[in-house]
């Protein structure tokens, strides 16, 4: 996937799904993408198969919109019929949709041509986005690995969604404390690291910030933001998340598995900014400036 991609909103409608695909085909694609995608998605014969579509790309035929709606459903691989139950995933629905979404590096393109579209379908971006951001300019490039799992956890997997929270939080942590690789030293629970976290940054009572105006204040923040840490590796650690073999997962549902994520992604934000803070990196500018 690519960086900045988006999440689709809970509940979007399928027909705004199979515009946007539409358009971004329409306005993108060549004889050769077409044959591509048909390749992936297990539908190139049909592709060739029909009687219009290319010809009239060739051509540059005024058809030719009609024609990629009637086989963009194809390339999605459309189930007409599902259970009431399945009927609430995307993924049940256009089982190819992540495939054609990445093909297309679908969000950047509705971004920049179809805004309308865009918050249709996804409404405002992550806070994943400007994490990834603030991973970058201190080369912590393990942070788009996690971002890319939690987008597409959830989607289609809230237990995945939260295990790669739980793995994000330990790679900014540790990365902000220096432990890197599989030795004894970095293996630490999600709370001993974020008090290290504190202390190396100076977040701490006793900090180079334990004085500042509204330090206490800072402190109960920083308290809650803690138990956030916490709380998430609790609930992967019990079964919710991926990380560990359970029979018999329980469940989590998508609103509290997104509140989660959410939550635990803005604290990991926090404390990337706090190290760029602590450590200025040459070229960085404070996104509130």
């Amino acid at each position: 996937m690519q960086e900045g991609k988006s999440v689709l909103r809970d509940g979007v409608n399928t027909e705004t799904v199979l515009l946007a695909v539409a358009k971004a085909i329409q306005a993108k694609f060549t004889r050769s993408d077409w044959i591509e995608l048909g390749l992936l998605t297990g539908v190139r014969q049909k592709i060739m198969d029909h009687n219009r579509l290319l010809r009239s790309l060739d051509f540059g035929d005024d058809d030719y919109f009609g024609c990629v709606a009637e086989v963009v459903p194809l390339v999605l691989g459309e189930k007409a019929r599902l259970s009431p139950s399945a009927r609430r995933t995307l993924s049940s629905r256009f089982p190819n949709f992540a495939q054609v979404e990445d093909f297309l590096d679908l969000p950047v393109w509705l971004r920049t041509s179809e805004p309308d579209l865009y918050t249709k379908l996804y409404g405002g971006p992550l806070p994943v986005d400007a994490l990834q951001a603030a991973a970058a300019k201190l080369g912590v490039t393990d942070v788009d690995e996690h971002a890319v799992r939690i987008r597409r956890g959830l989607r289609e997997d809230p237990a995945q969604a939260i295990g790669s929270a739980k793995e994000l939080l330990e790679t900014v942590l540790k990365s902000i404390l220096g432990l890197h690789g599989t030795g004894k030293e970095t293996k630490l629970e999600v709370p001993a690291l974020i008090k290290k976290a504190n202390v190396q940054l100076g977040l701490n009572a006793g900090g180079v910030l334990g004085s500042d105006a509204a330090a206490e204040q800072r402190r109960k923040v920083l308290g809650s933001l803690a138990q956030v840490v916490t709380s998430t590796a609790e609930l992967r650690n019990a079964g919710f998340g991926t990380g560990h073999g359970i029979s018999q997962r329980p469940e989590l549902d998508v609103p509290t598995a997104r509140m989660v994520v959410d939550a635990a992604v803005t604290v990991a934000h926090f404390y990337m900014e706090a190290n760029l803070a602590a450590r200025p990196v040459d070229g960085f500018e404070d996104q509130e400036a």
